[in-house]
């Protein structure tokens, strides 16, 4: 016996079939979590050895949906600034003219242009990547960690390994000879909340400090004063405070990342 469906039901039902397949699709917007984000490089020098390096202030969007791959969009910038190889002096070389030249190009900047998977949690994203004044359209192969909802929000994680050639970028110093290398490996690792939502860090607006030292901060002026810092803070206050002027900036405190105690750094910021 072949059972009859009414065909406006039927036609109910496949839209509203659709329907829901279109929401489960729906892309979401993630804000990146700049403390739980970073941007690593290495480059061989003198032949020998390779040293690596970082830039500790990430900042973009990552527009995403899970069982998606079109609708993967990445915008992300690199404040060439917050660089930081555990050397005051290497950093002031690097931000100089002989290579990153902050002066003149303050950021590095990468916006996706398309995105499709390769297979598992694996992407290729194609976009144009901004170094030194110089675009370029790349592929990157991005690796998606994961997205959950915890206490603090839903998050979703990426991360990419890639070589890039400086001199591509117009930064050739120290390649003719053999000083320095041209090749660099490059790991991004990125973690982003969804609606806005990178209390990861903890920003109060106006301050870029994180939340718990922002609240922290009684006149409002951005900076933490050592009668105000955390015990374990008040112990490296002097060495933190870069600029001695008595008060700890949110750039000041990105540059101190890693010189806290373990358990200090992770408990108060």
């Amino acid at each position: 016996m072949t059972r009859r469906i009414n065909a406006p039901f039927g036609v109910a039902t496949l839209t509203l079939a659709l329907f829901a397949g279109a929401q489960d699709a729906k892309a979401e917007t993630f804000t990146v979590d700049a403390v739980h984000s970073t941007a690593i490089f290495g480059v061989r020098h003198q032949g020998a050895g390779r040293f690596y390096g970082r830039f500790n202030d990430l900042s973009g969007t990552i527009t995403h949906a899970e069982d998606g791959d079109s609708d993967l969009v990445i915008d992300l910038t690199i404040a060439v600034g917050s660089i930081d190889t555990g050397s005051d002096k290497l950093n002031g070389h690097l931000k100089s003219p002989d290579f990153f030249n902050e002066r003149e190009f303050a950021t590095i900047t990468f916006k996706s242009k398309s995105a499709k998977k390769t297979g598992g949690s694996m992407y290729e994203v194609k976009g144009d990547l901004t170094l030194h004044g110089v675009t370029k359209s790349i592929a990157v192969p991005l690796e998606w960690l994961g997205t959950a909802s915890g206490r603090r929000g839903k998050k979703c994680g990426f991360e990419t390994h890639l070589t890039l050639k400086r001199s591509d970028f117009g930064m050739s110093y120290g390649v003719e000879g053999g000083m320095l290398g041209d090749e660099v490996k490059i790991t991004v690792a990125l973690e982003a909340g969804a609606g806005g939502d990178d209390r990861g860090a903890q920003n109060d607006a106006g301050t870029g400090l994180p939340g718990r030292l922002a609240q922290r901060d009684k006149n409002g002026d951005g900076k933490i004063q050592k009668s105000e810092a955390p015990e374990r803070m008040k112990q490296s206050f002097d060495e933190i405070d870069a600029n001695k002027d008595g008060g700890i900036d949110a750039e000041e405190l990105r540059a101190s990342r890693g010189r806290f105690g373990r358990g200090g750094r992770n408990r108060e910021l």
